[in-house]
């Protein structure tokens, strides 16, 4: 069981006092003020407080589908299935095979060999059930498939994690077959009508839309789904002119996939365990995910804004960081605390995901878990106590946030060289920002015990 996780890149802020640019390093600091009388000040006397929020539904925006069940006694047990549209190729073969041409139509999950957890061995059914009408982009964590699927399954498949068809060095594959008349009906509305395959969706409301995957046995793994797509096979037998014997032709297509541009939604049913329970009831602020617990906490805002504005003499702020401290909670399969965290206002957070918004290091900030220290260190909140110093008044909605469980996607960025050496280099950015589903995820977080870092250089007058 391994999961692979991507650190944080600081972003640059502005500054304030001056209103000079600088960046977050140290070597920087009190570049913006000359002379013999300035003394670079830290002050990290500044403490936080919080609270557990129970979340029960969030609006998962993501293209791994999260299937099975799984138990963990210090965890809980989480359950999930999936719904999901396709996006169709907008070109079929039709100038060689004709719908009465499919031979076969087959599902296809494929997964990471380590992107999944629980017990490798145990033997989980999987039942594909086709949607009978088209789901929504509102679609939450809590969606209920009832009167939206036919019962009657279109396939199903025993399976493992240790034997597939399809596994290579790196990823495993759940195939399962579906009836061929699903494959002629598609290939057929192609041929009737092509316009009904611009889009995804179009293609999932006047044609197809979707599936519904769920383990209708078994338990005791959760596997992470990352390709999902439908392959249509054909074959077509004919007697070439001139020639006596028949001769075949025969072609596979990957026609159907599921991606960001259609609709896919992990339907989650998530039970807190005891001892988080216990743990939350004692005043323990805690991240739990998918669908478990967030915090609520108050940033001391105007005890910072009250340091800096008690000084005397001329002064810049460099930076302002706030450094969490979080415990792993032990464990028999291994689930850690999650991968990222999200620092967003309050009163934004519910827009924030309903927008896809990215942060902006002044109401929202996202930092990578540092397990070789333990913490979630958010380093570049320099605009966000410049923008405040700015304001006339100070409201509770300016420092009262919500740290949140997330998921971070990252693109990666071309960079050309100069004109002399043509060399190119890549980075990465992110490139979306959503509530945690993809596994269970769990961390004590001491928010009162927080380190906050406000520096900033001060020329004193003489």
């Amino acid at each position: 069981m391994k999961f692979h996780f991507l650190t944080l890149l600081c972003g640059v802020a502005l500054s304030a006092g001056l209103f000079t640019a600088c960046d977050d390093t140290a070597s920087e600091i009190g570049t913006s003020i000359a002379g013999a009388d300035v003394k670079i000040v830290v002050d990290s006397s500044f403490t936080a407080s919080g609270k557990t929020v129970i979340v029960n539904t969030i609006r998962p925006k993501t293209s791994v589908q999260l299937i099975g069940r799984i138990s963990v006694p210090e965890y809980g047990t989480l359950e999930s299935d999936v719904v999901t549209q396709f996006l169709p190729s907008t070109e079929l073969d039709t100038a060689e095979f004709t719908y009465e041409n499919v031979d076969s139509i087959f599902l296809n999950l494929r997964y990471a060999n380590s992107a999944f957890i629980g017990d490798s061995v145990a033997p989980m059914q999987l039942s594909v059930y086709p949607l009978t009408k088209q789901i929504t982009s509102d679609i939450t964590s809590s969606f209920n498939p009832d009167g939206y699927y036919n019962p009657t399954p279109l396939g199903t498949r025993i399976y493992n994690a240790s034997t597939f068809k399809g596994e290579t060095t790196t990823s495993k594959e759940i195939d399962v077959k579906l009836p061929v008349e699903l494959g002629r009906r598609l290939f057929k509305a192609f041929e009737d009508n092509p316009s009904d395959y611009a889009n995804g969706q179009i293609f999932a409301r006047d044609v197809f839309p979707g599936l519904y995957l769920r383990s209708t046995y078994g338990s005791g793994r959760l596997t992470q789904v990352t390709v999902c797509a439908m392959t249509v096979y054909l074959r077509k037998i004919y007697t070439p002119a001139g020639e006596e014997k028949p001769d075949t032709i025969d072609a596979e297509h990957l026609y159907y996939l599921t991606t960001p541009e259609v609709v896919s939604n992990n339907n989650i049913r998530y039970t807190m365990s005891d001892k988080l329970r216990d743990m939350i009831a004692q005043g323990h602020t805690m991240m739990i995910a998918p669908c478990g617990s967030e915090i609520e906490f108050t940033f001391p805002l105007q005890d910072i804004i009250s340091a800096y504005r008690g000084h005397k003499g001329i002064a810049v702020i460099n930076g302002l960081s706030m450094s969490i401290p979080v415990d792993s909670i032990e464990n028999r399969l291994g689930v850690t605390p999650p991968p990222y965290a999200l620092m967003v206002l309050k009163k934004d957070r519910d827009e924030f995901f309903a927008k896809n918004k990215l942060t902006d290091n002044i109401t929202s900030f996202y930092a990578a878990y540092n397990s070789a220290t333990a913490t979630y260190d958010f380093s570049s909140m320099r605009s966000y106590i410049t923008t405040m110093l700015e304001k006339d008044e100070i409201t509770p909605e300016d420092y009262t946030f919500s740290l949140v469980p997330v998921n971070v996607s990252f693109e990666q960025l071309a960079n050309s060289g100069s004109y002399y050496y043509y060399q190119t280099t890549t980075s990465e950015t992110e490139s979306e920002i959503q509530p945690y589903a993809t596994s269970p995820v769990m961390a004590d977080v001491h928010i009162d015990k927080a380190k906050i870092k406000l520096t900033y250089s001060l020329q004193t007058q003489k």
